[in-house]
């Protein structure tokens, strides 16, 4: 048999990865949770080890570091839960803002010869208070698979192997890639969601806490994440609190999303996490179709996992370089010239 000419085998790379995509998303009910598990069980492997290196035993060290996960974890259904039911509770009094909101900018725009059908083409009150409730249910459809995230987190942690933080090896690789992106993420998310909580607190919106916990997970979310963060605190601003307060609100959500999203992140993330931003939006739609909401979460991490893996084979190198920014490329070419 003659071996396969370079079109044809792209032509097979691309139907066996269509055909693992389908398959993955028939199983995202199984592959979510797992995902998960297995990213927060690499992230913690890092201060796991830590402990261990200083002579604390593994048991030991598990435990300290299910505790803080544990600690961690428990704040976000106190201020989800109950958040979303006074949501549900009030939300005939949202709808009725809503519709009194549409009336009054409907006789607005008919002074300027505009109909309400004009109008709502633009802005459906009821399909945005929808929109609120699909963020919130997503959130809850998260935290009921809480338990057997936690589960599968123990016993990855328990067999973990020591090699996994060598970095001479692809998996290692990955593991140090992973580890960094999180780490990074997550300051920088924290950041976020503690200052634009602290804005809504002072503007009076309600549930900040709910909104400031939302921006603090779609800051996870390139590009998109905080403009859909910002959707549900823009919505009830308008709906009480007027045109100017919701012009202070969305002022308060770009200064301060911009300048840690744009200035202080990429200081601290440097040029080695880099993907280009097409494939970075290419891979929010992919791994969310897959997946869900949490394939968007984890969209950046599972693309620069595979980056790492095409780059460590001579034959998907160049699907490697496809993915790595120009900026990466030369960082990575300017000490081969030197030589």
């Amino acid at each position: 048999m003659s071996e396969l000419s370079r079109p044809e085998r792209v032509i097979f790379a691309l139907a066996a990865i269509v055909l693992v995509m389908g398959g993955m998303k028939a199983a995202s009910g199984l592959l979510v949770p797992g995902l998960l598990a297995l990213f927060i069980a690499i992230v913690c492997t890092e201060p796991m080890y830590w402990m261990i290196e200083r002579g604390i035993p593994k048991w030991v060290a598990i435990l300290v570091v299910l505790c803080g996960l544990l600690g961690l974890s428990s704040l976000v259904p106190l201020v989800i839960t109950g958040s979303y039911v006074q949501f549900t509770l009030q939300l005939p009094l949202y709808q009725e803002r809503a519709d009194l909101l549409f009336e009054q900018s409907s006789a607005w725009i008919q002074d300027y010869g505009y109909d309400s059908d004009s109008l709502r083409a633009i802005f459906d009150p009821a399909a945005a208070l929808g929109y609120v409730q699909v963020v919130l249910a997503a959130l809850g459809g998260i935290l009921s698979r809480y338990f057997l995230i936690m589960l599968l987190v123990i016993f990855i942690l328990v067999d973990v192997p020591r090699s996994l933080n060598d970095g001479n090896t692809t998996f290692g690789q990955v593991v140090r890639t992973v580890q960094r992106y999180f780490a990074i993420k997550f300051f920088t998310s924290l950041l976020t969601g503690g200052m634009i909580a602290i804005w809504l607190m002072i503007l009076e919106v309600q549930y900040p806490l709910l909104w400031g916990f939302l921006a603090f997970l779609l800051n996870f979310v390139p590009n998109i994440g905080s403009v859909l963060a910002a959707i549900p605190a823009v919505i009830l601003t308008l709906l009480f609190d007027g045109y100017m307060a919701t012009l202070l609100l969305m002022v308060g959500y770009g200064v301060i999303n911009v300048g840690i999203s744009n200035g202080l992140e990429p200081r601290i993330m440097g040029q080695q996490l880099g993907l280009r931003f097409v494939w970075i939006f290419v891979s929010l739609i992919l791994w969310g179709w897959v997946l869900g909401p949490v394939g968007m979460l984890l969209a950046v991490p599972l693309t620069m996992t595979l980056r790492i893996i095409f780059e460590s084979h001579p034959g998907t190198h160049w699907i490697a370089d496809i993915l790595t920014p120009d900026r990466l490329l030369e960082a990575k070419e300017a000490p081969e010239e030197a030589i």
